[in-house]
């Protein structure tokens, strides 16, 4: 079963990945900027993950089915992210005589196109963030080493998401146009969801969720979230930079835009595998946590 979870979720991430390169073409005929475009996609889509993270992890235990309720989310995922899709561009249209007057007041604009673009992406992002922690719940139902769930889990889906955003920029968009590669995402969010209700039906006491823990925090758990969350803003504030950097490089923007993401996603990826091995087996070495910040903050300065 567990191989079987892997395979879904890294189909999850291939289409999550595939619709947010999607959606950075279709915000740029939105909102007429290709910087801005990045940055409010991926602004947004962070946004939306922990809001995800956080509703599913307060009410994850309380579901008795956890993989239906996954599988929902994809089909959630699915219908929101292709309606952004087709509706995007047409968006723009709507927001410039609301805009318009200001035009010359970017003080003004800038936040509210911001804005506008958060609430956009707000649903599937918010979706998006909270299938991680319902599967998280079902396989420690059966493996309770978190690291380890947590790495493979996170490393498969994100392998899966650098694969999508390779794929749809290098193939999907030039077979199928913009339109034709969302269908495609919404096809393996469909996949996905219909391997996790397979799964809620074929393997008896699948869904049922670990007992929930405590919400308090310890003071050294604090430091610990408090430090995810400033390496998870430095890692956002990198992407901007190198995704400017890459234009300088490469012609096309929505590719650079592509190779920005794929690299990566695919170093997150690789790091998460290779971690939930690791701590599977020698659970202690949690401990490098800071040596491994370190030495990736030395590397990224350097290059």
């Amino acid at each position: 079963m567990n191989v079987l979870l892997y395979a879904i979720f890294f189909l999850s991430g291939g289409a999550a990945l595939l619709f947010e390169t999607l959606w950075f073409r279709q915000a740029g005929l939105a909102f007429g900027n290709s910087v801005w475009a990045s940055s409010i996609v991926l602004a947004s889509f962070m946004i939306g993950l922990a809001l995800g993270n956080a509703l599913a992890a307060r009410w994850t235990p309380r579901l008795r089915g956890p993989l239906r309720a996954y599988a929902l989310l994809e089909l959630l995922i699915a219908g929101t992210g292709w309606l952004l899709v087709w509706q995007l561009p047409a968006f723009g249209g709507a927001l410039a005589p609301v805009l318009g007057p200001w035009i010359d007041q970017p003080w003004l604009v800038n936040p509210l196109r911001l804005a506008s673009g958060f609430l956009l992406l707000l649903v599937p992002a918010t979706a998006m963030g909270a299938t991680l922690p319902l599967l998280v719940g079902v396989l420690m139902a059966r493996d309770p080493h978190f690291g380890s769930v947590l790495g493979r889990l996170y490393g498969w889906n994100t392998l899966g998401a650098m694969l999508g955003a390779v794929v749809g920029e290098l193939f999907l968009i030039e077979w199928f146009g913009i339109r034709g590669a969302g269908v495609v995402a919404v096809a393996c969010n469909v996949l996905a969801a219909l391997g996790a209700f397979g799964l809620s039906l074929g393997w008896p006491g699948v869904n049922v969720a670990p007992a929930r823990a405590s919400s308090r925090l310890s003071k050294a758990a604090v430091r610990v979230v408090l430090a995810a969350a400033l390496s998870g803003a430095v890692l956002l504030a990198y992407e901007v930079v190198w995704f400017r950097f890459l234009e300088l490089f490469i012609s096309a923007t929505s590719i650079a835009f592509a190779v920005m993401l794929a690299t990566v996603l695919a170093g997150i990826g690789i790091g998460g595998v290779v971690a939930g091995f690791w701590l599977r087996r020698r659970p202690a070495d949690a401990r490098l946590v800071p040596v491994v910040a370190l030495l990736a903050g030395a590397l990224a300065v350097a290059g």
